[in-house]
Parts: structure tokens; sequence; C-alpha cells
């Protein structure tokens, strides 16, 4: 095989060409990177903490769709306090009346969620990480996500500043952190509150945390018992799986993005590997004469596109560690686009793809050609 120190030598040969053939790898690397982290941030906001003792009470014209469902909250109020199976703690029930609605705040909109205490019971995965939640008239939580994806700084979304929700000021009492929820999107201040400002009287569903998942039979049970209150039981498997379906297409083109990436810098080192062998054909044929086998040459232009792809794959990925987590909104709320281990692996995984494919052909070229053509120079 041809020595490593012949191989670094040619590509210092040609620096301008190695070094836009390195960054084009390396932007192709984050975009990788980029696109991997969506779509496992897309499947995690919808599946990655599913409870399977939590059930809504939807609507009846709802079809399995938070968004338009529609409850009575008298209908609502009687279907917390009377169905079995649910949790109690220090008599209180995990059965949270909820109204879940979108409001705009300049040219951003913003998720609000209209809660009874009962919801930080129905909702373990909530955590109060800043201040408190809410308790006095018009004051309001606001979810880690649910600033970035409104387009505010974290200076206006301290505690103690206030924000307009439907022309009325809230007073910002506290931050919450749900990781790998929808919630974490939202701001969630008082049923009451809410109801008042957005001019409601219905709510949009109830929220309950069963004592087990096997109680939920006795919740479909009492609401097809009760058809006067208009509800159906729908478990959150089967809620987020809805929502997860919504998503698919958008994760299955960032995989698409990601392939064509991969593509796009393996014709990139193709280029540069092209450029080479027409530039060095007396060079290589040399090699071939002085003893160095077919084989040895191939392999040594293929590790000259692989030594690029690399070094233009690290690079990216360092960029990638370096811009850290980035927030993105989505229509139904927001995730977290962070360059994990598993992302960064791939990404670099592409990398050194791309170089492999993108040397190979030029390599076969090479040493396809006739010994006596190639001394002559003829490419």
């Amino acid at each position: 095989m041809l020595p490593f120190s012949y191989l670094l030598r040619n590509l210092l040969r040609r620096r301008v060409r190695t070094i836009v053939t390195i960054f084009g790898v390396a932007a192709t690397t984050l975009l990788v990177i980029a696109m991997t982290a969506f779509a496992k941030g897309m499947h995690e906001a919808a599946e990655g903490n599913v409870r399977h003792d939590s059930v809504y009470l939807l609507g009846t014209s709802a079809e399995v769709d938070l968004v338009r469902s529609v409850v009575s909250r008298g209908h609502a109020e009687v279907a917390a306090a009377s169905v079995g199976g649910v949790l109690e703690v220090g008599g209180v029930r995990a059965a949270s009346v909820e109204l879940h609605i979108a409001t705009r705040n300049g040219t951003q909109i913003g998720l609000v969620r209209g809660v009874t205490p009962a919801a930080y019971l129905a909702h373990p995965h909530v955590t109060v990480v800043v201040g408190r939640e809410p308790r006095e008239p018009y004051e309001i939580m606001i979810g880690a996500l649910a600033g970035p994806r409104m387009g505010l700084t974290p200076d206006e979304v301290a505690i103690g500043k206030t924000m307009e929700i439907e022309r009325r000021e809230f007073t910002i009492v506290g931050h919450f952190a749900a990781p790998g929820t929808v919630y974490e999107a939202e701001l969630w201040g008082r049923l009451t509150d809410v109801m008042l400002v957005t001019k409601r009287e219905d709510v949009s569903c109830v929220v309950l945390r069963l004592e087990d998942p096997s109680k939920l039979d006795e919740v479909r049970l009492f609401a097809s018992r009760r058809p006067d209150l208009e509800i159906e039981a729908v478990p959150e498997p089967e809620l987020m799986r809805q929502l997860a379906s919504s998503l698919t297409p958008i994760a299955a083109l960032a995989h698409w993005m990601a392939v064509m990436a991969v593509i796009a810098g393996a014709f990139a080192c193709a280029n540069t590997m092209f450029a080479a062998v027409l530039a060095r054909t007396r060079e290589l044929a040399t090699l071939r004469s002085l003893g160095y086998s077919p084989t040895a040459v191939a392999v040594g232009l293929v590790q000259e596109s692989v030594l690029v792809a690399f070094l233009g794959g690290a690079i990216g990925t360092l960029i990638a560690l370096g811009i850290g987590a980035v927030s993105l909104r989505y229509p139904m709320g927001a995730l977290l686009l962070e360059a994990d281990l598993t992302s960064r692996a791939t990404g670099l995984g592409a990398a050194l793809l791309s170089g492999l494919l993108g040397g190979i052909v030029p390599a076969v070229r090479a040493v396809r050609l006739p010994l006596v053509e190639a001394l002559g120079g003829r490419a």
C-alpha cells in the first residue's frame, strides 16, 4: 500500500481545492446532524414520554383531535368528579378540566392551557423549575420552549414580567419543564382566567390520571353510559399516535434530505478526486511501473477521498457542538434540536460514506487506463 505520508502530501499540493471540499463536506455533515436531530426531536415530542395511565375525555365530535375538542364545562366537571378509577392524592382527584387555545403575541402564536390545581397531579411530567404555579388572578407559568417558540428573549419571559394574552396583561410567576413532551411549548394559566379573557363557556377536555392502566375499561364504560355528557375516552398513547402520524411525513422528509446531503458530499469528493487523477496521470502510472499494484493505487486514491471527508466531517461535528441546542417551532408546539451522540455519529458516518463513494469511481478510472497511455499523459 502507498505510504500515508504520500497521501497527506498530495492533499497539501492542491490546498485550495482540498479546503473547499473539506468545508463542503462539513456543511453536509452539519445538515445530516440537523436532520437526524430534527427527526428524533419530532418523534420524542409526539411519543417521548407517553403515559399509559393517562386518559383524555374529549368531545364526541373531536375525532381524536385535542384542538377541535369541545366539552361543556358543566359536563366536564361532572365527568371529572364522577368517573371511577382516578388516582387520588390527599383527597384531590387527578382529574384536570382544561382549555387549550392559541393566542397571538405580536406576530407570533402562543399555545395557552387553562388548568385547575388538579392538572399538576394529572401531568406528573410537569415540574416547576423557577418561581411557582399560577395561584392568583391573571398569572401564567411559561414552558421551557414557549419563549423561543414565540420569538421572545429570556428577559421578556423573566419572573415578574407581564405578557399580553387576548388584550389582558398576565404576570409571569414561574417557569416549568416537561422534557420530551409537547407541554414545554405552552403557557399555563388558571382555567377561570383563560376562559374569561377568551370569552369561552366550554373547555377542551378532561385529563385523567388513573390508579392503574387497567382502569381504562372502567373509564370507557362511564363515557358510554353517559351519552348526555357527550364525551369519549381516549388513552394518551392513542392521542399521541395521532400527533405522531401527522409528523411522520415531516420526519421522512428530514431523512430524505439527509440522504441527499450524503449524495451531494459524494459528488464533491468525486469532483476533487477526478481533478486529482487528471492532474497526476503520469505520476500514478509511474507508481504502477515501480511495482505498486493497481489495487494499491486505487486504495490510495480512495483513502485520500476518505481523509478529506473525515476532516470535513470532524469540522462539521465540532460546529454542531459549538452551536449547541436550538429550539425549533412547529404548528403543534416546539422541539429542541440537540446534537447528541447518535446525531453526531450519524453525521460523521455520512461524511465518511460520501468520501468512500466519491473516491471509488475516480480510483477505478485511474487504474483502468493502459499503462503505456498513462505514462504518456493521456487521461
